[in-house]
């Protein structure tokens, strides 16, 4: 659980920052070159991982071995999804019978309403930060369980 969350709230968050940032630029006629998205790419990183993780310089090249970043703006989709679904499958196993028969009405929904409408339902309002936030309660939750079980 916690290398996913990293991997996928944590890192796609970082992606999707970086989409964001080369879309604005390219609005404002920035020209995209190489040598600018090394940059920017280098300076995202360093704010994601400060001083904790020590980069070699080709870290400035790993955007341009994503394929994310060639298809449309989607990444933070893996982030929001990821939390939503932390704080959906923590109401079903520590909430009571409510979020289970919220939780079965939400399977049988399908496609009839839109996701967010759909996950409203299940006890996630996607609309809100709430849901974020008690994502990262339950990654903090859970990495206090890691440290204690490695310090026995």
């Amino acid at each position: 659980y916690l290398d996913g969350f990293k991997g996928t709230v944590f890192r796609q968050t970082q992606f999707a920052e970086f989409e964001q940032f080369i879309h604005e630029q390219d609005a404002k006629g920035q020209p995209l070159t190489a040598s600018f998205m090394d940059q920017a790419y280098r300076d995202l990183n360093a704010k994601y991982y400060g001083d904790a993780v020590i980069s070699d310089d080709e870290i400035s090249l790993e955007w341009a071995r994503i394929p994310h970043f060639y298809y449309n703006f989607y990444v933070y989709q893996y982030a929001t999804g990821f939390a939503a679904a932390s704080t959906l499958a923590d109401g079903i196993v520590n909430g009571g019978q409510e979020n289970v028969d919220r939780y079965l009405t939400y399977l049988k929904s399908g496609s009839s309403d839109t996701p967010t409408n759909v996950m409203k339902k299940a006890g996630v309002d996607m609309t809100q930060p709430d849901y974020l936030e008690k994502a990262f309660i339950i990654f903090e939750e859970r990495l206090n369980e890691f440290e204690a079980l490695y310090e026995k």
